[in-house]
């Protein structure tokens, strides 16, 4: 196939992705490598493919790739195609193929063989961030009889991919009440539970004593937004947090600390572990899945590890 054709290119990697029946981002146009879809990503939440147009973009490209799609979307096991217009007011939802009876419904998929609730509509976020997946692979692979404190938790996923490793304890903790709650709906919908799950709606700030009872935490997973309205700036609160959490690591505890702004490398989240955990030393960064490939890879995500000394 001819990969100087944008189209095309996107095409191929739906060829090489399904059939499927699990979620996950299948292209991911915000790297900037495919030209006339830097402001498109794709994802698919079974049986749905899910289209985000970030900015207003000449939309005839990606037109020719849904007809080309909807003709073995029976074969791939895709039943419906929308479109997010994320630069529009109000963030609307055009149905391309198939109906409205996916949009704004609470319904379950799959990643990795664990399930989660996710919702599309007309809210930015479904539920689950399916550019994390190789992070939660990471942390079901890497936690075994491990106490782990899962900070800005959102629903809970990494927290969901601990206890699928057998963590020991698995705290989740997030300030957005409704997120936890769907936190412990996608716990028990894992049949997860016990004495060693719990999960705290609150400001990580106002229960840091009740999270460092807790503790000591073998891993800390630290996945916080880049920027929420007058609760969170990662570029002074990212250090605020982790100095306030620091005195309840484990000896020689690891943490997992993310980072998804285009504007700050990895040497932000080196520095910043340097001035608030001295003693921390930097172990390395996770490598990304293919498809989140980037034309600067210090602008796409970021999962980097540290460890106490």
């Amino acid at each position: 196939m001819n990969q100087t054709n944008p189209q095309e290119q996107v095409y191929s990697a739906f060829e090489q992705a399904f059939p499927s029946n699990e979620a996950f981002r299948v292209f991911h146009g915000r790297g900037g490598l495919v030209r006339g879809f830097e402001q498109i990503n794709i994802e698919y939440y079974a049986p749905v493919l899910w289209c985000m147009v970030y900015q207003p973009v000449n939309e005839a490209p990606l037109m020719a790739l849904v007809e080309s799609i909807k003709a073995n979307a029976a074969a791939w096991g895709i039943e419906h195609i929308y479109i997010q217009r994320r630069h529009e007011k109000g963030d609307p939802v055009e149905v391309i193929m198939g109906d409205a009876s996916y949009i704004d419904k609470e319904f379950v998929v799959t990643e990795q063989n664990l399930k989660y609730w996710v919702t599309l509509g007309r809210n930015q976020n479904t539920g689950l961030f399916l550019d994390m997946a190789h992070g939660r692979k990471w942390v079901r692979e890497n936690c075994q009889n491990k106490s782990v404190l899962n900070l800005f938790a959102y629903t809970c996923s990494l927290g969901v991919a601990a206890a699928a490793g057998s963590a020991r304890q698995v705290v989740n903790v997030d300030m957005a009440k409704a997120a936890i709650k769907r936190g412990q709906q996608n716990f028990a919908l894992n049949e997860f539970s016990g004495a060693g799950t719990a999960f705290m709606a609150q400001d990580v700030f106002k229960m840091i004593k009740k999270i460092g009872q807790k503790g000591p935490y073998d891993l800390v997973i630290c996945d916080p937004p880049s920027f929420q309205t007058k609760a969170f700036d990662v570029k002074k609160d990212y250090a605020k947090t982790l100095k306030k959490i620091a005195p309840f690591i484990a000896e020689k505890g690891k943490l997992m600390l993310c980072l998804n702004s285009p504007a700050l490398d990895e040497q932000f989240l080196i520095d910043t572990v340097a001035e608030s955990i001295p003693e921390a030393r930097f172990d390395g960064r996770l490598e990304n899945p293919s498809v989140l490939a980037d034309k600067d890879e210090q602008s796409s995500l970021k999962i980097m590890f540290f460890s106490l000394k």
